[in-house]
């Protein structure tokens, strides 16, 4: 066994152990990984002797947690008493509804309350909730509820819990009327008790109730909550680009959104990825992208130019659109990660560097991979989207590759906002997870904090509505 490293301040993990638990997901058997957490977030006994103080709600998970876990620890009521705490796990997996989150919203408060107060800076909370996928409907408990708690803590990496489908499940998902992905995913939100809150962040915009539409023929084989996937290698004209996904993952959405000879948009084109992947399964497909290399690249991708347009421009202008056809079918596409290319010090940009390659999209001003403003980027990204939408037949889909971002050690929950802002036009009808596992671990953090390596991405579904 590996020995433990002494100038560890965090745990009592060996150096092997800590790497393994910072994957951002791992697979689920829908039971609380409670052991790992508590190994992780604390000390049996800390250098000035007190044994690691742990607060669990409700207090019966306390019957989880096993002797080896347990060690010197103390379980402690997180609304009695007052004693410091190491650390407080909170399940919060019950919680099915906006409205129920609502009704339990001054219960909840109290209790984050309490354990701001007794959380030791810079001591951790986990909480573990889902999001709600059910009658048409996505109801996103876990973002509102990180909302909620911001007003308290400090939000650090999230961990995803990935199960397997039941068939009850499965057979529940395949009588919906309309799209939605499986309830298999279970959020673990992470966050740290060392800062001045900032009162929740902008509150979530009240989204008039839309119907959702039942589904065209053809549609809703691809329902999973999460899947693990391996692009092939790539060529080298396409390595140029500094942020691609691969042409067999978007294939999996054209097919479950689109028949034969529909037409496939992406706005954000780059080097014509989205748009070969939809040739290669007899659909039609266009785009627009602003920087003229990699127009230049996609159009030596494909020889077919009858079923595919590709518009060199800016999709933020209504212009843009103009060379399009008047009625898109399904839209898949990637943003940029807000100015994330940009930052200085990014392991993947060091390597990038390296080898010659491009490491961002364009110095173009009108690029949204260089707007340095959070809120200045969404509002241009709601832009493009709302043109997109213009374009998208009523009861047709749009999917957002997309992840949450850290900058600076802050938390920009960017898959998050945009769902929020995309449910003022569009139904969100739900998120599922692309996990990568061929990915390798690096010990961010090690020693001293929580710092996750994060392998998963967001697929946000959205449906126009009629």
């Amino acid at each position: 066994m590996p020995a433990v490293d002494p100038k560890n301040r965090m745990n009592d993990l060996d150096s092997r152990t800590w790497l393994q638990f910072q994957k951002s997901w791992f697979l689920s058997d829908n039971t609380l990984p409670l052991d790992d957490f508590i190994r992780f977030f604390t000390k049996s006994e800390y250098p000035d002797g007190h044994c690691g103080r742990i607060a669990l709600y409700p207090v019966t998970l306390q019957t989880q947690v096993s002797a080896r876990a347990a060690g010197k620890r103390q379980f402690v009521d997180a609304l009695a008493g007052s004693s410091p705490l190491d650390y407080a796990f909170i399940d919060l997996r019950d919680l099915s509804s906006l409205e129920e989150l609502e009704a339990r919203a001054s219960e909840l408060e109290k209790l984050f309350a309490a354990l701001g107060n007794r959380l030791q800076a810079p001591a951790y909370l986990t909480v573990a909730c889902r999001n709600w996928h059910k009658n048409g409907r996505s109801e996103s408990v876990a973002w509102a509820l990180a909302r909620l708690l911001r007003k308290y803590f400090n939000q650090k990496d999230e961990k995803i819990g990935c199960a397997s489908l039941v068939d009850t499940d499965a057979q529940e998902q395949e009588q919906t009327p309309t799209w939605q992905p499986a309830n298999n995913i279970i959020y673990f939100l992470q966050f740290r008790n060392d800062f001045v809150p900032d009162n929740g962040g902008k509150p979530r915009p009240d989204v008039a109730k839309k119907e959702a539409v039942p589904l065209q023929a053809g549609t809703g084989a691809f329902r999973d909550g999460w899947f693990i996937h391996k692009p092939p290698p790539r060529s080298k004209q396409v390595l140029l680009h500094p942020a691609k996904f691969p042409e067999d993952l978007v294939q999996k959405f054209i097919e479950t959104f689109t028949e034969a000879d529909e037409w496939v948009f992406d706005p954000m084109a780059g080097t014509g990825s989205s748009l070969v992947a939809a040739l290669e399964v007899n659909r039609r497909a266009c785009g627009i992208e602003l920087n003229p290399e990699f127009v230049d690249i996609a159009r030596t991708r494909y020889a077919d130019s009858k079923r595919i347009v590709l518009v060199q421009g800016d999709a933020r202008d209504a212009r843009s659109y103009a060379d399009l056809p008047p009625q898109l079918d399904y839209c898949i596409t990637s943003p940029p990660y807000w100015d994330m290319l940009r930052m200085r010090g990014a392991e993947t940009q060091a390597k990038r560097k390296a080898a010659g390659l491009q490491r961002w999209y364009s110095d173009d001003p009108h690029d949204l991979g260089n707007i340095a403003e959070y809120d200045r980027f969404l509002d241009l990204l709601e832009d493009v989207y709302r043109l997109t939408a213009e374009r998208l037949r009523p009861g047709r889909y749009m999917t957002i590759i997309v992840k949450n971002v850290k900058k600076k050690g802050e938390i920009y929950p960017l898959s998050w906002d945009i769902a929020d802002r995309l449910q003022n036009f569009l139904i969100f009808c739900g998120e599922q997870f692309w996990c990568q596992d061929d990915q390798r671990l690096a010990p961010f953090g090690y020693r001293y904090a929580w710092v996750s390596n994060t392998f998963h991405h967001y697929c946000l579904t959205f449906q126009k509505p009629l």
